[in-house]
């Protein structure tokens, strides 16, 4: 074999300095191009010394890699005849021979893991209810749970460990222990043998994983307790009865009394709704907490006035009688107006909601409507139970949420964009829900620019164009630009250009021409690029223009959005209050005073249906009630904008976390009637 100085001194290569420096054929494997131009000047010459290298040392290399990693893999082989099939003959008889002298290392080959002491399991909790095993959920107390246990460990520990993980100190949401029958079941469902371990379950099942699962079967109560219990239902149920007959005579004297709109829309939304979450101490098998109802003596048939319209479909009305009105111009317009009580019950699907009251909306009919029975139906399918003027805020809320998401651009102020999918008439729809949710609710989508609302009321705007452009775009654009329009000279030139040519700048940006150039890209993209979708509004809102000044519109902008001064000065306690309760006034005080701007529309509609501060609607009455462990959760009656808070709370830090907690939950149940 040739060495390194042999075939450098054939390609005439000085080796002085590299004998000096003992350079082999690994040293110049290690070395980058320049460092080895110090041996090798010549540029062919260090491309063919490092393929001679390679040759030299490469081959051993490999095959000495390759050898290791199959000795890694013939490792973690389980030692059995599958295994000598990645052997060569040589390796076999290697390791014949090694084992003839070392018998101990037969011993434990293979899996490692085999030979851990511990293991790990599953733990759920079944109750039956019937002839019928249902599963309890996390919310409620039950979920799976992960263990790692010793190998040895019997059936029976198990058994008692799942009662002090579902059971701890004996209770749980679903009852105490001593008011069930208990039993641990295996994978399969069935009575598992207490003296069994968890190793002779695993080698005779062969599972990558062993589940059990703790039974509990509701022991059954004496007749005596049963015989009491009914009659007390009975004596409930007579007089939640006679209640509820009294409310409906009331309501019929009231009726009687009041001839205005006004005055019977309060009487018609006096049900009221709760949004509720936390544990649920009720018997439910759904993803959705459920609540306790107040009381259950208000029906749908006592809050439906006689001559209802109801949307059971999107886009589709009946009323009472029968007579489906599918799309616009079907219903009788001259009955809609004889009718002063027109009520549309409309039907809506949370997660689809947007598309369907756009739907509901195409009708031009619907803008006679004088009051809206909202049902909102959850992702399950089920209904919510809640009734009253506060779901009609929340899914006007829901709406422009979903609205501001998917049909406008901005920062802190949005402005729609066109869309292929949406024509004049889906444009037009928008413009009745803006018209209803004032003329009904008081609400305005105050999140649009005031530059957009007042095109759509007036024909022009009269706002500062410059500050609301500001506000619409990013906080990095609105900061430079800032900045540039106060002192240009303080801002770099690029960054300067590279911002504007983002908002598709055509012009030279000098000192002078700054202000005129924001301008006209402010008027641009606030103006001109949604023009098509004011001018559809226009037809729907310019009767809203007729009522309403640009001061009215401003003022209105200014005292719905939300701010932590305002909703604390919203709440309302009474003024005799304990210690504790005190305590907790405090509490809740510094929480909204605390509250980030997100958070903060949150808890406003957690309250009240509603992420706005609405016209005449600046109260939250705060009340105190008493509920402990797992039951412990504020309640809010949006209808009468009524906070339930539990007076039990150790800290604030604990308050914060809960309420939190609560705030940031993706699902809002409304299921008080």
């Amino acid at each position: 074999m040739v060495s390194l100085i042999e075939f450098l001194k054939e390609r005439n290569i000085p080796v002085d300095k590299v004998e000096e420096d003992k350079i082999d054929c690994q040293v110049i494997l290690l070395l980058s191009d320049d460092e080895l131009t110090k041996y090798i000047p010549i540029y062919g010459d260090r491309i063919a010394v490092k393929d001679f290298c390679k040759n030299q040392g490469g081959t051993g290399s490999k095959s000495k890699k390759k050898k290791t990693l199959l000795q890694k893999i013939r490792k973690r082989l389980h030692p059995s005849s599958k295994r000598n099939l990645f052997k060569t003959k040589k390796d076999i008889d290697e390791s014949s021979s090694d084992s003839d002298d070392n018998p101990s290392t037969s011993k434990n080959i293979g899996n490692d893991h085999a030979a851990k002491s511990e293991r790990r399991i599953e733990l759920g909790w079944l109750m039956k209810e019937g002839d019928r095993m249902k599963q309890v959920r996390g919310p409620t107390g039950g979920g799976t749970r992960h263990l790692i246990v010793d190998k040895d460990t019997l059936v029976s520990t198990i058994k008692e460990t799942a009662l002090k993980l579902y059971f701890p100190e004996g209770i749980s949401p679903r009852g105490k222990i001593e008011n069930f029958v208990v039993d641990i079941m295996d994978f399969k469902r069935q009575s598992a043998n207490l003296d069994l371990s968890v190793e002779n379950i695993y080698d005779r099942s062969k599972m990558r994983l062993l589940r059990f699962y703790l039974l509990t079967v509701p022991k059954e109560r004496d007749n005596t307790e049963q015989e009491k219990n009914s009659t007390t239902r009975t004596k409930e149920n007579e007089d939640q009865k006679s209640v509820s007959q009294l409310l409906r005579l009331e309501n019929h004297e009231n009726n009687s009394s009041h001839s205005s709109y006004n005055e019977h829309t309060s009487l018609n939304m006096c049900s009221d709704d709760e949004i509720q979450f936390g544990p649920v101490l009720a018997d439910i098998d759904d993803i959705y907490d459920s609540t306790i109802p107040l009381n259950d003596i208000h029906t749908q048939s006592d809050s439906q006035p006689e001559n209802s319209y109801i949307a059971n479909d999107p886009g589709i009305i009946t009323n009472s009688l029968g007579i489906i009105a599918d799309g616009p111009g079907l219903i009788n317009n001259e009955q809609l107006f004889l009718d002063p009580f027109h009520s549309v019950k409309i039907r809506v699907h949370r997660g689809n909601l947007m598309i369907e009251m756009m739907k509901i909306f195409s009708d031009p009919t619907i803008m006679y409507a004088t009051f809206f029975d909202v049902s909102m139906i959850l992702p399950t399918g089920k209904a919510e139970e809640g009734v009253g003027e506060g779901i009609f805020r929340d899914c006007l809320t829901e709406f422009w949420n979903e609205f501001m998401d998917n049909c406008c651009i901005g920062n802190s102020q949005k402005v729609p964009t066109i869309r292929h999918d949406f024509q004049e008439e889906q444009w037009l729809s928008i413009g009745r829900i803006i018209f209803k949710g004032w003329q009904i609710a008081n609400y305005l989508p105050i999140g649009l620019s005031i530059i957009v609302m007042e095109n759509a009321m007036y024909g022009k705007f009269k706002s500062d164009l410059m500050e609301n452009f500001l506000c619409f775009i990013t906080e990095e654009d609105k900061t430079l630009f800032s900045t540039a329009l106060k002192d240009y000279e303080s801002v770099d030139n690029d960054e300067l250009i590279e911002a504007l040519e983002n908002h598709s700048c055509r012009s030279a940006v000098t000192k002078e021409s700054i202000t005129r150039i924001l301008l006209e890209i402010a008027h641009k993209e606030m103006v001109q690029e949604c023009n098509f979708i004011t001018d559809a509004w226009a037809k729907i809102l310019s009767q809203l223009g007729q009522s309403l000044s640009y001061e009215n519109l401003t003022e209105i902008y200014s005292k719905m959005e939300p701010s932590n001064r305002k909703v604390t000065k919203m709440l309302h306690f009474s003024d005799n209050l304990s210690n504790l309760e005190r305590e907790v006034m405090n509490h809740l005080q510094r929480y909204v005073r605390e509250l980030d701007k997100v958070l903060l529309k949150k808890f406003l509609r957690f309250c009240t249906g509603s992420d706005l501060i609405l016209d005449g609607k600046d109260t939250i009455t705060v009340e105190f009630v008493v509920l402990d462990g797992f039951g412990r959760r504020p309640i809010a009656h949006t209808c009468g904008r009524v906070l339930r808070i539990p007076r039990n709370y150790e800290n604030f830090t604990i308050f914060r976390s809960e309420f939190n907690n609560i705030l940031n939950t993706s699902v809002w149940v409304m299921d008080i009637v």
